[in-house]
This record gives C-alpha cells, sequence and structure tokens, in this order.
C-alpha cells in the first residue's frame, strides 16, 4: 500500500539545536571547571569578534566561554550543588555583555596579561568619543582637490584655493563622550584617528578548590 504523502516519520529521540547548544556551553564550563582552578568574569566594552580572537591567542593559558547568561549561571549553579559551593557566587556577576575565563592565572597575573593587550580600532557610529577631538583651520595637502566635494558632504566646511583643499575655519569632530554620528566616524578615519578598542572590566573571580 502506497504511503500518504501527509505520513511523515518523526523521531522521538531527536534533540533541538537550541537543546545541543545548551548542553554543549554547559558541558564545555563543567569541564573547563574541572580543568583550572580560577574562574573569572570578564565583561566587555565596544567587543568585535576579530577582536575577542586576538584576545584569546593572546591569553594561551587560559579559555574564555561566551554564551547566554542564563545557561552560564545554569553550569555554574549545578557545579556549586556537585561539588563547588562557592561556585553560585559570582552569578551574581553575570550580566551584559559578558563571558567566563578559566585559568590558573591569579588576579595579578590575569590583569598584567590585559595591560599588555591592546586592540584599537577607527570608531563605529554609535561608540562614545574618548577624547575630543578638534581640526584647525589651514590647507588640507594630504586630500586630493577631487575630495572636496565629498568632505563637504561628510559636515567639513572646506574650499579650494589654488587647487588645494583647505578647512576654511577651526572645526569641532566631536566632544569627549559624544555619541558619534556616521559623519563623524569617516572625519575621524580620514584624520587617522583610532577612537575605539575593545575595554575588559577588572575580572571578578572565584578559587575553585
Amino acid at each position: 500500500m502506497p504511503l500518504s504523502r501527509r505520513d511523515r516519520k518523526i523521531d522521538l529521540t531527536k534533540v533541538g539545536k537550541k537543546a545541543s547548544k545548551k548542553k554543549e556551553q554547559i558541558d564545555k564550563i563543567q569541564r573547563y571547571l574541572s580543568a583550572f582552578n580560577r574562574v573569572y568574569v570578564i565583561k566587555f566594552y565596544n567587543p568585535r569578534n576579530q577582536k575577542i580572537s586576538e584576545l584569546r591567542h593572546h591569553l594561551t593559558n587560559a579559555h574564555i566561554v561566551f554564551g547566554k547568561n542564563k545557561v552560564t549561571m545554569l553550569a555554574l549553579n549545578k557545579q556549586s550543588n556537585k561539588s563547588h559551593p562557592m561556585l553560585g557566587k559570582i552569578s551574581s556577576y553575570i550580566k551584559g555583555n559578558c563571558a567566563l575565563l578559566l585559568t590558573n592565572l591569579s588576579s595579578l597575573e590575569l590583569r598584567e596579561n590585559f595591560d599588555s593587550f591592546r586592540s584599537s580600532e577607527y570608531a563605529r557610529a554609535g561608540n562614545l568619543a574618548s577624547q575630543s577631538v578638534t581640526l584647525v583651520a589651514g590647507p588640507l595637502p594630504k586630500f586630493a582637490h577631487t575630495m572636496e566635494p565629498y568632505l563637504r558632504q561628510i559636515g567639513l566646511p572646506v574650499k579650494l584655493i589654488r587647487g588645494v583643499i583647505h578647512l576654511e575655519k577651526d572645526f569641532v569632530v566631536c566632544k569627549k563622550e559624544d555619541a558619534l554620528t556616521p559623519d563623524q566616524c569617516r572625519i575621524l578615519i580620514h584624520y587617522f584617528f583610532l577612537k575605539s578598542s575593545v575595554a575588559i572590566s577588572r575580572p571578578r573571580s572565584i578559587k575553585v578548590e
């Protein structure tokens, strides 16, 4: 008898993708908790995938675990109930853009590693300006004369004088703590201002005995 097209085989033991990822994250955290004696919660500001990857390569004697905060807390609480009662306390620090860092390094050694890690990039729209930037009036020989219309378009008060672009007056690009606009970012890029960096807050730690 031919099978109906409406009949579908359903595997009752199939695990959904979300459940699989959740289990994978929990297993990874618990595995690292067994391998290292310190666990830190680190918070990131202005995180970028490339910069986080650079940090991973820089910290050769540690593992960074990203994932959903609720799943991370679940993994810590499970392990806390099993063998490490202090782990439950660190869950209160898991908020916002954060990750677990597991290592044998002391707080001082880890801070020295962070201090030696510098990773900056051009700012993106929405980033807060880390400093005030003012451009001084005068000739701008670094720019080809054909760029004059574009520079005007992004907000610079410029004009052509004998084939050389001039800034007509001092121009405030941004002030410290301003939320940068796309045009402000373009101006900063042209003037080679590095305005954004991956910042890491003071890590919170628990020693796993």
